[in-house]
């Protein structure tokens, strides 16, 4: 089961330009960088150029299933990728490994746009594999205002 990665009491302002998303599925963090979870799979969203979409997926990289970026439009950039637990109080104690961990990529709108970003969950060296989880997003990027 997979869970929320920030309960609603947390998850800061609904973005007004975003579209086409439930009201409460795409946040502002607090550095104004944009976030989209699971929840965001197969919506929309509406940015602005120099912008920052912070995607962040569970996935279990110990066992070897990571997410890729299999399609990233042109006008987004990659600045940052990270991961982190997703139950630190236990997976940081000594001596714990594995577990399930969110994986994040920061892409930064860098020019105006409109196309698919399209991520997959699979083991990288079973080329021959379906993926065993896909996850896409319709982003229309505008100018600066």
């Amino acid at each position: 089961m997979r869970r929320s990665l920030f309960p609603a009491a947390l998850a800061g302002p609904v973005l007004a330009a975003c579209t086409g998303l439930a009201a409460d599925s795409v946040t502002e963090l607090p550095d104004g960088v944009l976030y989209a979870g699971a929840a965001q799979n197969g919506g929309q969203i509406e940015m602005n150029v120099g912008q920052t979409l912070r995607i962040e997926l569970e996935s279990i990289p110990t066992a070897g299933y990571i997410w890729e970026i299999e399609n990233r439009p042109a006008f987004l950039e990659t600045v940052g990728e990270g991961v982190r637990p997703t139950d630190p109080e236990f997976q940081n104690q000594p001596g714990v490994t594995g577990g399930n961990h969110y994986l994040s990529f920061d892409l930064q709108a860098v020019a105006p746009g409109s196309s698919t970003l399209h991520l997959v969950e699979r083991r990288p060296w079973e080329e021959n594999e379906p993926p065993s989880d896909t996850w896409s997003l319709d982003v229309t990027v505008n100018p600066a205002p």
